[in-house]
């Protein structure tokens, strides 16, 4: 009689085991199919960052020599930033990606350039305090911010007007 109840016992607790392994098996689906989902999406947006982030840089870049080319800015600012208005989508991609802050992913980004961060910073702590407020904050939305600011100055009239 014993020995029927631990039997029984036993093939209970089979039982009970191999739907908790069905179970287990239908969830660890779920996941592998939601893993493949999201890790699709994350390509598809990481691609899109990509593009989004050239095409911010070829606008920026354009502003910056048209500004150049009209006077707005001076040769010595223009040859330090041309440079990195020409790394603005790499950086992006460090920040998305790498998880790198803006000053980590500009010292990659410019490792190759004659410009150093140094310069970079001499440039921001002549321009308003709007510029020098996103810049200082380090992040991608910032350095954004920062490079339209650069990109076209304010005239002196504008500048006086927004007082």
């Amino acid at each position: 009689m014993i020995t029927f109840a631990i039997f029984a016992a036993l093939v209970v607790l089979l039982v009970f085991f191999g739907f908790k392994i069905q179970n287990l098996q239908k969830q660890l689906l779920i996941s592998e199919n939601n893993l493949r989902a999201n890790t699709r999406r994350m390509n598809h947006a990481s691609g899109s960052m990509v593009v989004l982030s050239q095409q911010i840089q070829s606008f920026l870049l354009e502003r910056l020599e048209s500004s150049h080319k009209r006077g707005l800015i001076s040769n010595k600012p223009f040859e330090v930033l041309h440079p990195m208005f020409e790394k603005i989508s790499a950086v992006a991609v460090y920040c998305m990606d790498r998880g790198m802050s803006v000053e980590e992913a500009l010292k990659t980004a410019l490792k190759d350039s004659e410009v150093t961060l140094e310069q970079l910073r001499e440039i921001v702590k002549e321009q308003p305090s709007d510029i020098r407020m996103a810049w200082s904050k380090n992040t991608l939305d910032g350095f954004i911010v920062a490079c339209k600011g650069l990109s076209f100055p304010p005239t002196k009239t504008e500048s006086t007007s927004a007082s």
